[in-house]
């Protein structure tokens, strides 16, 4: 044998075994989620999406709830008894940003996930509670802004009291200013399985006949849980 084809033969096993290499990178994560079931590969997925990031679309708000860090804990998975559904229960704390409105979460976070094929995934968003929250947060914001009561009305759980329930005096303060403006500064929340609590920061301008105003502050507020849905009670102040 010469020394080209010696060469030769040996350029062709390095090959053969980078394509076993590159094969075994692909395929092996793989079959190990298969036998170690789907809790494993839901609790991976989870994981991994926080090197990769999450940016959570939010109905009816124009921009989306963008994570700069966060972090999927004492996460617990429940598969149905078919095996193409399950549930994943997790803490989750996450800091990011809705536009110009800080966002900093901790809590509960329940995530369906669904089998595509040989893979398991979210049936919707990765963390849809905090979705929810803070998507019911702006609506209010927009809709105090706008002076909308019709808005703000049904943003209140149907056990709270009408006409914005507890703050209404502050409420109709807010809604005689004219060229109003309301901004949420940051967003503190805690969720809880079934209600959740916001601490906003918050800057209020606008005009009223006598003079300007330009005030900022702190509110809490708390929402509950009716469906996939969060609702403001006792107040929207």
């Amino acid at each position: 044998m010469s020394q080209s084809d010696a060469w030769s033969r040996l350029g062709g096993v390095l090959i053969a075994l980078l394509a076993a290499a590159a094969a075994g990178v692909v395929l092996v994560p793989r079959w190990l989620g298969v036998a170690a079931g789907p809790e494993v590969e839901i609790i991976t997925y989870l994981k991994t999406t926080e090197r990769d990031g999450v940016s959570l679309a939010l109905p009816g708000v124009g921009e989306p709830l963008q994570s700069q860090a966060h972090h999927f804990a004492r996460i617990t998975v429940t598969v149905d008894p078919e095996g193409e559904r399950a549930v994943a229960w997790a803490t989750l704390d996450l800091r990011g940003r809705l536009g110009s409105t800080e966002v900093s979460s901790l809590g509960v976070e329940r995530v369906p996930f669904v089998r595509r094929g040989r893979d398991w995934v979210p049936e919707g968003l990765i963390a849809p509670r905090l979705a929810a929250v803070v998507r019911a947060l702006e609506l209010r914001r927009t809709a105090l802004e706008a002076g909308s009561r019709e808005r703000l009305a049904a943003l209140l759980a149907p056990e709270a009291p009408a006409g914005g329930g507890e703050g209404e005096a502050e409420l109709a303060r807010l809604l005689e200013l004219q060229r109003r403006r309301y901004r949420a500064e940051a967003w503190f929340l805690r969720l809880e399985r079934d209600d959740a609590v916001a601490t906003e920061a918050w800057r209020m301008e606008g005009q009223l006949p006598s003079r300007p105003v330009d005030e900022r502050g702190q509110r809490r507020l708390s929402l509950i849980r009716n469906g996939e849905e969060f609702f403001f009670s006792p107040g929207l102040m």
